[in-house]
């Protein structure tokens, strides 16, 4: 239950950025077909955005956890050496591939959905809300490809687990060499 709080905490602000960028895709969208080309560029700009506000959140994400591991290290070092016992926080400490979990808890709602959208489809089913609450939810990774091609399934909003999971596991990873980087460079110096 820790860990599901802990993923939850870390990415209740993705899944209401996602939803703000949508409503500037939104609008976007609303440009009209003659200009086309404006809304690709504005539609890049938008995720290009999402992704830097994103990666910012994950990689101060990374860097705390990569400062708590650090000293979580410490405290367990002490332990070793004196036998008292502290308390320490294992679950919100780094982890090699928590970035890819983190990825993977902020696309599962449209996971979820696609999930639904393929059980309805499989049954014959007017799935036209599930569509509409896919292209609501994750409108700015599938309205560009919507305003590209009006007959695009909103399958192919899949691939936005995908730019999400490679974007968290990115920056947490960055932000947690940034510690590790820190903490050797500490120790060079207290060599001298």
């Amino acid at each position: 239950m820790k860990t599901f709080k802990y993923y939850l905490k870390e990415t209740w602000v993705i899944w209401v950025y996602t939803l703000l960028t949508m409503v500037t895709a939104m609008a976007i969208a609303m440009i009209g077909d003659d200009l086309l080309w404006l809304e690709l560029i504005l539609f890049a700009l938008n995720l290009g955005l999402y992704g830097l506000v994103v990666f910012m959140m994950v990689y101060k994400s990374g860097e705390t956890a990569a400062k708590l591991r650090h000293s979580n290290d410490i405290k367990r070092r002490v332990i070793a050496e004196t036998g008292d016992y502290y308390d320490f926080d294992r679950v919100s400490e780094y982890g090699k591939y928590k970035g890819i979990y983190i990825g993977l808890f902020a696309g599962a709602p449209l996971l979820i959905m696609i999930l639904i959208q393929v059980i309805l489809d499989l049954c014959g089913s007017d799935s036209a809300a599930m569509s509409g609450a896919i292209g609501f939810t994750y409108g700015a990774f599938f309205l560009p490809l919507r305003c590209i091609d009006n007959t695009v399934s909103v399958y192919w909003s899949l691939y936005a687990v995908v730019v999400i999971v490679v974007l968290t596991h990115i920056a947490y990873t960055c932000g947690g060499l940034k510690v590790k980087r820190q903490n050797e460079k500490i120790k060079r110096t207290n060599r001298m």
